[in-house]
């Protein structure tokens, strides 16, 4: 079977089209694949929301199910009907879905999507969290090379930045940084994003993450074969999405606010096609 796209120089697909993905996902012999987990209309599909006990409270840290056209307001929608809109201002830190989580020697399908508004301001200050793979509970104690727990997609200066942390070869906590895009080339945007990874300590893992912006094909800034968790963690990464701060006295504009989708969490027995944003 050919894949259509770019090879990169180490002959890795940069990118490809959803039809050559999907023929992928129903190879012959492949098992029943599973969805886990999906929140893609309602805010109680989730398991858990991290608003309410965030600092500020319900003034300041906001989590809404929007339509097309509410409140005399457009609002874009990804899939379905509804999308999600996170909302915080200078007095409040979070307002995110936090999801279940997996286990460590697993391998895992992530589907989601992100918007940011067309007003979003740009600024050098402070940092937007938008997606996060954390360790809480974790023996770590908060030591990340990153700063942040765990691994996840920020707004760093200008860019966007997936941070990678995992146990190292010689080290405890490695960092990856890679860039996945400029801010001002996704806003007014959705941004697909598929992840398929192995969580795990031991070098058997990978990790491989596709997004596109807007219709166009998928490209894949990550692909990655080696260690990408840690083996005395007393679970896997849990899957966070949404907007944090970090401070309730954080800096730069406000209030912040962006929108998410399409959410969808596949076990080792499911595809691209199946968590990619519809």
């Amino acid at each position: 079977m050919r894949l259509q796209g770019k090879l990169s120089s180490t002959g890795v697909a940069s990118s490809l089209t959803l039809s050559a993905l999907v023929s992928l996902a129903f190879a012959p012999g492949m098992s029943e694949a599973k969805i886990i987990e999906s929140v893609s209309e309602s805010i109680s599909e989730a398991n858990a929301t991290e608003v309410s006990g965030a600092k500020g409270g319900s003034r300041c840290n906001q989590l809404e199910n929007v339509a097309t056209f509410i409140d005399n307001t457009a609002h874009p929608v990804r899939g379905g009907r509804q999308a999600f809109r996170h909302w915080i201002d200078r007095c409040g830190e979070r307002s995110e879905f936090r999801m279940r989580k997996t286990q460590i020697g697993g391998t895992y399908w992530y589907g989601w999507s992100m918007y940011l508004p067309p007003d979003w301001q740009d600024t050098v200050e402070g940092f937007d969290m938008f997606s996060q793979w954390a360790t809480y509970p974790t023996p770590r104690n908060g030591k990340f090379t990153c700063n942040g727990n765990g691994s996840y997609i920020v707004r760093d200066g200008s860019n966007i930045v997936f941070k990678f942390q995992h146990k190292g070869d010689n080290i405890d906590i490695q960092c990856h940084p890679y860039t996945l895009a400029k801010i001002s080339d996704i806003r007014g945007k959705w941004v697909d994003f598929v992840m398929h990874v192995k969580w795990t300590g031991n070098k058997d893992g990978f990790l491989k993450l596709w997004m596109r912006t807007g219709r166009g094909n998928y490209s894949q800034p990550v692909n990655y074969q080696g260690r990408t968790y840690w083996n005395d963690e007393g679970a896997g990464p849990y899957f966070k999405m949404g907007l944090y701060k970090g401070n309730p006295n954080f800096k730069g504009p406000a209030p912040r606010y962006l929108y998410t989708d399409e959410y969808r969490l596949g076990d080792s027995n499911s595809s691209f096609q199946e968590v990619a944003p519809r």
